[in-house]
């Protein structure tokens, strides 16, 4: 049976959570530079602009995915709990992540 100090596996949970608000406050700063609307270049140009940036429905899709993964991870989170034991799917979760 595995076990370990249970702040520490708190603490790795916690962590996990804390990336997640990275995430989403580093992507809000990401959508407005040039170089993200050069890569996904698939719009009209704007004045002033070297690039036109993603399609809206393409946007949404980007911005959309970390929720949808969080959905999906949600889902199965409960399966590997139950088949793995709480604390090896919380450390399963935090290496995937």
């Amino acid at each position: 049976m595995l076990t370990g100090n249970i702040y520490f596996i708190a603490a790795v949970a916690v962590i996990g959570g804390g990336l997640f608000g990275f995430d989403i406050s580093s992507m809000s700063a990401i959508l407005g530079t040039e170089q993200y609307r050069c890569y996904f270049d698939q719009y009209p140009k704007e004045p002033g602009r070297d690039c036109g940036g993603p399609k809206p429905d393409v946007q949404g899709g980007i911005t959309a995915s970390m929720a949808g993964g969080s959905w999906l991870g949600a889902l199965v989170s409960g399966f590997l709990s139950d088949w793995m034991g709480r604390k090896r799917a919380i450390m399963a979760g935090a290496v995937i992540w």
